[in-house]
Parts: structure tokens; sequence; C-alpha cells
């Protein structure tokens, strides 16, 4: 669900990762698939729908996926699966 409380198209929403050498832009549903990889506090910034361009809140990021300081507080307390078990610590 998005911030409207409309379904989430995973494949329609872009995500801005902030990355030590600039940000990326990706779609949600490949960060979902891949998430930070090594480098383990990558993280997205901002979101936009694909095929409108309108901006979207980070909302629309499940938490589990926000890879934020929250998202990863609620996985190592075992509120949240970590959708990235097999990532390099």
């Amino acid at each position: 669900m998005d911030g409207a409380g409309e379904s989430l198209d995973v494949d329609d929403v872009l995500v801005m990762i902030e990355h030590p050498f600039g940000e990326v832009e990706t779609l949600l549903a490949e960060w979902i698939a891949t998430g930070p990889g090594p480098r383990r506090f990558v993280r997205p910034v901002r979101a936009r729908s694909r095929s409108t361009g309108r901006r979207l809140p980070l909302s629309v990021i499940p938490l589990q996926y926000c890879n934020n300081a929250q998202s990863r507080r609620a996985i190592a307390a075992g509120r949240l699966d970590d959708p990235w078990p097999d990532a390099t610590s």
C-alpha cells in the first residue's frame, strides 16, 4: 500500500539509493530482490513513480526494506524478518 492507501506496484516505484560514490536510481522491485549487498548501510533516500514521475513518500517502501536505523533495529529485535539474511555483515 502507498501513502494514500492504494495498492503499490513495486515495478512502478523507482528508489534513489544513497551510495558512497553517488546516488543510484533503481526499481523498488530490484532493491527488494538484491538489497544493499556488501555495503550494509546503503539505503533508499527518495522514491518516485516510474509511470508518472510523481514523487512518493518513503513510506511506500515496506519498513523491512528501508535499511535505515529503525528497520535494522526492528530486524535485530526480531520484529521483522531480515529480507537479506545472506548479505555481507
